[in-house]
């Protein structure tokens, strides 16, 4: 007789029925904002064009700004700064002659590492010779905002007066272009 009580009794335990879903009550207080997440996948770009020319001679000897190449860009926590210009530059004389110019990126007011010689030399046959520049650097900065800026200076040697960048010929106009990029892990 004990035996069927057992049985009886493990045979009740058994799963029960889900019965029917409630009401669902009032939604809570809002949570608190949390932090700002980095940055989505992707860039910003910032660019600009020259609004008119430089003439750089042998008495330019301080780097000086090339109209309209400046632009200040807000850099985010968390991500690198691309700049890259490009732009061209004309020698003024004719016959043998040749015009050599240094164009640097500036960052608040700082020369950077990058930097080129342009160089445009005349021929017998040929004036104005004209000869462009496109270079860049990734920089990292600290988040904020920062003022960019392109700048010629004479390179010195004896050469004659350079026509630098334009602000509507498209063979000499200067462009600076800020792209605000993710550093790959």
């Amino acid at each position: 007789m004990r035996r069927s009580l057992v049985l009886a009794v493990l045979v009740a335990c058994g799963p029960t029925p889900m019965g029917e879903m409630g009401n669902p009550g009032e939604a809570g207080p809002m949570g608190t904002m949390g932090t700002q997440g980095p940055p989505g996948p992707g860039s910003m770009v910032k660019e600009v064009t020259s609004t008119g020319q430089l003439v750089v001679g042998a008495s330019t000897t301080t780097f000086t700004l090339i109209p309209g190449l400046a632009t200040t860009v807000a850099v985010p926590a968390g991500t690198v700064l691309n700049v890259r210009t490009d732009g061209g530059m004309q020698c003024t004389g004719t016959g043998n002659a040749f015009s050599a110019i240094d164009v640097a990126i500036f960052i608040d007011g700082l020369e950077t590492t990058a930097a080129r010689r342009v160089v445009a030399a005349n021929t017998v046959g040929v004036a104005q010779i004209i000869t462009n520049w496109s270079f860049g650097r990734t920089f990292v900065v600290t988040p904020g905002a920062h003022t960019i800026e392109v700048r010629a200076v004479s390179a010195g040697g004896g050469g004659v007066d350079a026509n630098v960048s334009s602000g509507s010929a498209p063979q000499l106009q200067g462009v600076l272009a800020a792209t605000l990029l993710q550093p790959i892990p």
